[in-house]
């Protein structure tokens, strides 16, 4: 199926201005199919357009998707999320379908195919773009000299060990691990944290075997199915396939004489396919109450979801080594 139809229940061909502005009624979250390009008055035409090029040779290099060129202004959260709402942002330009298909075509090497363009104009004929991007077989691709790559929602320049898969038509699962709060209890003596658990593959063709998952929790124990599991938890799986994500719950306790640290949780997980990846939260209890959470922002104070080992160290090999040894 068609990314646009995922996405918008129609075919790209299908849309009209009007499906964009419904579309943007309520709060939408960019995803590693689906990127935001407002297009603000202020700023060169050609950064623009460059930044639309580079997300666009990074959904090449990915899983594909769609970029809507012309959303509302974005709205970059601290906890990393980029999320649009509200009135689209359409723009003066002498580019058709055609045309901006050759601009794409002709800038980013090797030339990509399996892209699709739907221009829509509202009454004052300013336009906005939706460009539908397939998963390309010719993979790597770069703009600029530089490769560029879909990774948790974001547009980045694509780290050695993906380029070096790539170059060697090394297909492997995309892992992304997230931890929600969802509920805060007592039982007289502890603070009973309830948290989500979630592991999915985004790759739809990849499956990944032989799963390792570690918790790692600072105060308190973690606890799953009444069992006290320790302030570590290990877990492995056989198996995971996209449509099929991992998840599971587990309580977080914490004894009263220490509510008032924050409270860290790691999460690490990674394949036999796939690179091991870290994501790690930083809560804090706000003395809120208890019972059900519907947005766990109020007590989120920092979150890095599906980072690299060495996008959150700056330690050498010799370094790591040496910090694991004297633990």
């Amino acid at each position: 199926m068609k990314h646009s139809q995922l996405i918008f229940s129609k075919d790209l061909y299908d849309l009209t201005y009007d499906d964009l502005k419904l579309f943007f009624d309520t709060e939408k979250e960019e995803s590693l199919n689906l990127e935001f390009k407002s297009f603000p008055q202020q700023g060169d035409y050609s950064g623009k357009e460059a930044a639309v090029k580079k997300a666009v040779c990074g959904l090449l290099n990915s899983e594909g998707g769609i970029i809507i060129w012309g959303a509302p202004v974005e709205t970059r959260h601290t906890n990393g999320n980029t999320t649009a709402i509200g009135p689209l942002t359409p723009f003066t330009s002498q580019l058709d379908r055609d045309r901006m298909i050759n601009i794409l075509s002709s800038t980013i090497s090797p030339m990509p195919v399996g892209i699709r363009v739907q221009v829509l104009k509202n009454d004052n004929n300013e336009s906005i773009f939706i460009i539908e991007v397939e998963k390309s077989i010719e993979r790597p691709h770069q703009f600029d000299n530089r490769y560029y790559v879909r990774l948790d929602g974001q547009t980045r320049i694509a780290p050695h060990y993906l380029i070096s898969a790539l170059m060697k038509s090394t297909d492997f699962p995309i892992l992304s691990g997230h931890i929600r709060l969802k509920s805060i209890e007592t039982d007289g003596h502890n603070f009973l944290f309830h948290f989500k658990e979630l592991l999915f593959n985004a790759s739809i063709y990849n499956n990944d075997i032989n799963i390792n998952m570690r918790l790692v929790v600072t105060p308190g124990i973690i606890i799953i199915d009444n069992i006290n599991k320790g302030r570590i938890f290990h877990q492995t799986f056989p198996i995971i396939s996209n449509g099929t994500p991992l998840m599971s719950n587990f309580i977080l306790a914490i004894p009263a004489n220490q509510i008032n640290q924050d409270i860290s949780i790691i999460f690490q997980f990674g394949g036999e396919k796939s690179p091991s990846k870290i994501s790690t939260y930083t809560y804090r209890y706000n003395n809120s109450g208890f019972g059900s959470v519907t947005d766990e922002t109020p007590f989120l104070i920092e979150k890095e979801e599906n980072k690299l080992p060495s996008d959150i160290s700056n330690n050498t090999v010799e370094q790591n080594i040496e910090i694991l040894l004297n633990q």
